[in-house]
């Protein structure tokens, strides 16, 4: 075994000044207290534990011996706190004791905002988590390794007053999505891409919502924030917008049409106008008012309140009129169809169905085309012509020209137009199947009648449901009875003035060509020698060719 002094070493730790005493080996020499003592003054080292200083030497285990236990300062828990520049928000640190000094409690963290002054928004509940985090750091000294600190008291910020607004009662939102048509599979329809906003005359468009005053605010120091109120908002009501009858602040349609909120103006358009063609973009037209096309259209669909005006060709399209129909070019194609309440004017017709209660003015001709109207038909421009297809009129048709020289099938009916003959129908068979079942009905209630009075007046309450229903039923069958029969009777008369009146007509300015057949009043006859210059009458059954009599 080597031979070795025993040595020793001082050590400063945290907590104190530590001795570590090494024993010798072999035959080395022990470390003496007299040369640790000697080593010990030379470090200054005060406030020694001679005690322990001796266990060591005498023990020389090799393991540190606290010899100097480091003193701490005894000092209480502390609270700081920062109110931010615009006193919207108070944040506390709470810094734990030292040496055994006094905790802080939630009451200290109360005394220390009441010293600057916070008195309001304060979190009761962070406070309390903060005061237990500081209190954990003494047997858990990783708590201080974050700052134990956050926001206390948080103020109240101003909510400044809204200015007036007005709250439209209907969906300012363009729809401009393609819908799927019915029927067809759920294909798409792109021509059903917008929709416009139709509203009646009375319906309630927009109130006015009237400023608010707002809320006031509270800092942390309790100072009180004034609210800034809402102004007074002048709106814009334009064409067809009116105040309601006592009540200045809803605002009504005063008329039929288009409403449209732009530019905080509110209006009601009577008139829906495409400047150029129809297309796309615009899709089918679903309007109250009238609708005016500064262009062509094709094979769209229009839906007008009122009137619809087309500037050139209407090609293929659909029109359906309350009012007026106006074609400044013409109508034309298989999948054309017009029908109106009121007069039809157009360039030309070809291929096409009209439809109107009123007349039919077309300036140039008419041609292979099923043309109904209630009154009159029209065809009197340059050409005048009328060739091919089915014209029905209730009182007259007149043209520059009948028929073709190829003899082209043209069919003129004066009188009952179809049009009457299938409301004629319906009314018919409504009336048939409402009698039908009121018989049924009637005969019912006749039964259990009886039944009733067999029973000494008592009904089951089966039969007592089954009475009221039926009762119920009569009753509705008897109005619809009424309705149906008050239809079937102005038809009637309506038939019946026809058939009566002189004024059923055919005139022809120019030529008849063979293959013409004219109907006035259930009269018939067909053209086999071509005519000129003359007009078709119904006398005692047959018809007749006079003169030309306009």
């Amino acid at each position: 075994m080597v031979d070795m002094d025993g040595y020793s070493t001082v050590t400063t730790e945290d907590d104190g000044v530590y001795l570590t005493v090494f024993a010798p080996k072999g035959k080395g020499l022990k470390v003496d207290l007299a040369s640790i003592q000697q080593e010990l003054a030379k470090h200054q080292i005060k406030d020694l534990d001679f005690k322990a200083v001796e266990r060591s030497v005498r023990e020389a285990t090799g393991q540190p011996v606290l010899i100097v236990q480091e003193r701490i300062d005894v000092k209480d828990g502390q609270i700081f706190v920062k109110v931010d520049p615009e006193e919207m928000s108070a944040m506390i640190t709470i810094v734990p004791p030292q040496g055994g000094g006094k905790e802080m409690e939630e009451e200290d963290v109360m005394k220390a905002l009441k010293t600057e002054a916070v008195s309001f928004g304060i979190k009761h509940d962070v406070i309390k988590a903060l005061v237990s985090k500081a209190k954990e750091a003494k047997n858990d000294p990783t708590v201080l390794l974050e700052a134990i600190e956050d926001v206390v008291a948080e103020g109240q910020g101003v909510i400044n007053g809204e200015d007036a607004k007005l709250e439209l009662l209907f969906d300012n939102a363009l729809k401009t999505e393609a819908s799927t048509s019915e029927g067809s599979e759920g294909a798409v329809d792109y021509k059903n891409v917008q929709s416009l906003q139709n509203v009646k005359k009375g319906q309630a468009l927009a109130k006015k919502v009237s400023p608010t005053n707002g809320i006031n605010g509270m800092t942390v120091t309790g100072k009180e924030l004034t609210a800034a109120k809402g102004n007074e908002v002048k709106f814009l009501m334009g064409k067809g917008v009116e105040q309601a009858m006592g009540n200045a602040e809803l605002y009504v349609a005063s008329n039929d049409g288009q409403v449209v909120y732009k530019n905080n103006k509110l209006e009601v358009l009577e008139i829906f106008e495409v400047q150029g063609d129809l297309g796309l973009a615009i899709g089918n037209i679903d309007f109250v008012g009238t609708v005016i096309i500064h262009g062509s259209v094709g094979e769209y669909v229009i839906k007008a309140g009122q009137d619809v005006i087309i500037d050139d060709v209407a090609d293929g399209t659909e029109i359906y009129a309350g009012g007026k129909v106006t074609v400044k070019g013409g109508i034309v194609g298989k999948k054309a169809k017009v029908v109106a309440q009121d007069e039809v004017n157009t360039k030309y017709i070809r291929n096409a169905y009209v439809e109107t209660e009123k007349s039919i003015i077309v300036n140039e001709a008419a041609m292979h085309s099923t043309l109904v109207a209630g009154d009159k038909i029209g065809i009197m421009g340059a050409k005048g012509l009328l060739v091919g297809g089915t014209i029905a009129a209730g009182h007259e048709v007149t043209a520059k020209e009948i028929g073709a020289k190829m003899a082209t099938p043209t069919e003129i009916t004066i009188g009952e137009t179809p049009k009457m003959r299938e409301e004629m129908a319906k009314a018919t068979s409504e009336l048939s199947g409402i009698n039908e079942q009121l018989d049924k009905t009637k005969k019912g209630i006749l039964f259990l009648k009886d039944l009733q009075q067999k029973s000494g007046g008592q009904l089951p309450p089966d039969k007592r449901d089954l009475m009221a229903k039926l009762t119920r039923t009569q009753f509705k069958l008897m109005t619809d009875q009424k309705k149906w029969e008050e239809t079937k009777s102005k038809l009637d008369a309506k038939a019946k003035e026809m058939q009566t009146t002189k004024r059923g007509k055919v005139n022809c300015m120019g030529m008849v060509y063979t293959g013409v057949k004219v109907i006035i009043n259930k009269a018939q006859r067909t053209i086999n020698d071509e005519l000129k210059y003359c007009t078709f009458v119904e006398k005692n059954g047959e018809i007749q060719v006079l003169p030309f009599s306009g």
